[in-house]
This record gives structure tokens, sequence and C-alpha cells, in this order.
């Protein structure tokens, strides 16, 4: 009798995986845009790429879920998630440029499919099993951000490749993409139920003001994800460990915050949860932009990306266990709605930093949502009060 993964692991294993991935690449860009003589204003335009292919693939993500199921579309997006970072990594399709940003854009599209397909697989899991998992599913994203943060240091160090990484990992992950492609031990499909409606909704008020609500924290993580490495390598000049273990303090913080993040939903209203989070946020930013300048930097670096990471943290599980709320539509279709705002917020905003990164400092990469933030963190109430009255 074949080995049965519980299904309350499941979700957690596929964003595991899919962060340890993409921990690899970014986390290594420094040594990819250098070997392949990529300037970080063009590295900035190449991972836009990125954002090009997510556009493109969260129009068909309701679609294929609804014919597929969300367990095989999420185990065919993470194959292909397998194949083309190390392609990216490595230039094999294009020297410079191209050969970042088209196995990039590939990349984009399988993450926008594949966001829909793992919160789908979360939220079902927590309706079947009536136990809370979205927030340690997404916990188990920054556990892999963790780990793949600390490997990728310990690769560099040893001399090995981010290309040749991500192979050895892609091969790590194929269990768990046959697992979810065979439907191991799932006794009926994952995906939704087509609701007649269009494929793909456009968002409306509601989910507006959840992107209000998580903006600042989705612009400032997927800045830490592209440009902290070279704010800690480049401009403070750490070594490829030390920057590493600062990283994954970034990840540590967040998978801390996220496994008592469940328990917080349960017992914090949401307007001062996420008050709690925008204060936090801010204060490690403040301490990872300021903290070098003082004795002990590499004690206020660890601590600031800390916070940074758990204060973050709890703005995608908050807004997916609002999101799955909606009214009026359905499960998949609101997540493909809202997942696609968020994401461009995550991977769009970020990137267009590289032209000032290059010319000024990443220091202003990292404080370019800090606005935001103080504004979620004064009008969080009335927010929160506006999606409770908001309609198709």
């Amino acid at each position: 009798m074949p080995l049965i993964l519980p299904l309350t692991l499941l979700p957690a294993c596929i964003f595991f995986a899919n962060a340890v991935l993409y921990v690899t690449l970014y986390s290594r860009l420094p040594e990819i845009s250098a070997a392949q003589g990529i300037p970080p204003s063009a590295l900035g335009v190449a991972l836009l790429a990125q954002t090009g292919g997510t556009l493109v693939g969260f129009p068909f993500s309701a679609r294929l879920i609804d014919r597929f199921g969300a367990r095989p579309v999420a185990g065919v997006m993470l194959l292909g998630a397998t194949v083309c970072l190390p392609v990216a990594a490595s230039g094999l399709l294009a020297p410079g440029f191209w050969g970042l940003a088209l196995p990039l854009f590939g990349y984009g599209f399988a993450m926008a499919v594949m966001e829909v397909a793992k919160n789908l697989i979360a939220a079902r899991v927590e309706e079947r099993s009536g136990k809370n998992v979205i927030s340690k599913s997404h916990g188990f994203w920054s556990a892999g951000l963790f780990v793949g943060a600390i490997l990728g240091g310990q690769a560099a160090s040893m001399g090995m490749t981010a290309a040749v990484e991500l192979i050895w990992l892609g091969l790590l992950t194929l269990p768990l993409v046959l697992f979810l492609v065979l439907r191991v031990g799932d006794p009926e499909p994952m995906g939704a139920v087509p609701d007649g409606g269009p494929r793909f909704a456009k968002p409306d008020a509601f989910v507006l003001c959840l992107l209000l609500l998580v903006a600042g924290f989705s612009i400032t993580e997927g800045v830490i994800y592209d440009w902290s490495m070279f704010y800690l390598r480049d401009e403070l000049a750490l070594g490829a460990n030390a920057a590493a273990q600062i990283y994954a303090a970034f990840t540590f913080g967040m998978f801390t915050a996220r496994m008592v993040g469940d328990d917080l939903r349960q017992r914090v209203r949401v307007r001062v949860l996420i008050r709690w989070m925008a204060v936090v946020t801010l204060l490690g930013i403040l301490l990872a932009v300021l903290g070098p300048r003082f004795p002990f930097g590499l004690g206020f670096l660890f601590a600031g990306f800390s916070l940074i990471g758990a204060g973050v943290a709890l703005a995608a599980p908050v807004a997916t266990t609002l999101a799955m709320r909606h009214p009026t539509r359905s499960a998949t279709k609101t997540m493909a709605s809202y997942s696609l705002i968020s994401l461009l917020a995550l991977f769009a905003v970020p990137p267009l930093m590289g032209s000032i990164v290059e010319t000024h400092s990443a220091i202003w990469a990292i404080l370019l949502a800090s606005p935001l933030l103080g504004g979620v963190a004064i009008l969080a109430p009335k927010i929160v009060a506006r999606m409770g009255s908001a309609q198709t």
C-alpha cells in the first residue's frame, strides 16, 4: 500500500518546495547577474518578465483548476518551475538579458497558476479537516525560504553555481510532483465547481480593499526578495554566508509569525492585527536601514530583518482567508482575482527599483512601501469596515 501524505500536510509541502526553489534563484541574483553581465537596471527589467508571465497566467488559472483539479495543476506548475529556474540561472537559452528574462516569463506563468491552486488546496483542506492550516501552510513557505537561503549561502561558499543547485533541488521535488499529479490518496478532485460566470472576474471593491490592506506588506516582501542581497553584499560588503544568515533571519521571523498566525487570527480582530503588523514591519525597516551605522550593526541587521519577516508574515494568510469569504463569487475566481493584483504588488513594483538601486542605493527600495504601511497602521479600521459593506 503506498505511503499517503497526511492531507493537512499536503499544502505545507507545496508551499515549502515552491519557496526553496524561488529563494535559491533570488538570493543568488548578484552572482547570476554578474556572471551573465546584467547590471541592476537591466536586471529589474528582466525580473518584470516574471510579472508578464504572471499576467498571462492568471486568466487561465480558474479554467485549468476547474477543468483538471487543483492538485494536478499545482503539480504540473511545480514541475514547470523546476525546469524554468535552472534555465534562468544558467543563461542556457541566450547570453545576458534574454537568457534570464525568457525563462522567468515561463516561471511567472507557473507561479500565477500555482498561487491560486495551492491556496485553494489549503482552503479546501481546512474545510474538510476542520483544522486551521492556511497560516501554517504559508509558514512553510517561510520555512522554505529559510532553508533555501541557508543552502544557497553554503552552495555559494562551496563554489556551486545557482543553476547546479537548482537542478539538484528540482530532482528532490519530483516525488511531490508525482504525488500531486497522480492524486495519491485523493478521493475526489480539489478543483472548484464552475459557477457559470466569466472565466476571470475583474477585481471589485471587496478585492481592492484587500489589496489596499496588504499592498505595503507585499511590496516590502518583494523588495527583500529582489534587492536585499544587493544591500547586504554589495553596499554593506558582507560575505556570502553572513548575508545568507541575515536573509535567513527574515525568513525565520516570517516562519515564526505564521506558526502562531492561526491562533492570532482567532483571538485578535483583523483591524488590530493588521495595525500591529504594520508597526512591526516599519520598526524592522528602521533597524535594517539605520542599524549598520551604529556599533553592533550586524545585531541590528538580524533584528531588523527578523522583524520585517514577522511583520509581513500574516498579510497573505489573512487576505487569503478573507478572499475565500466573498459573498457572490466562487472561491477559485475570487482567489484568481485577488492573487493577480497581490502578486503584481509583490513581483511588479520591486523590479522597477532597479535603476534607483544602480544609481543610488538599495536602501531606497527597502523604504519604498513605508508610506503605505504607515497609512494602513492609521486607516485599517476604516478599510476593514468598507470591506464589510463591499458588494460586487
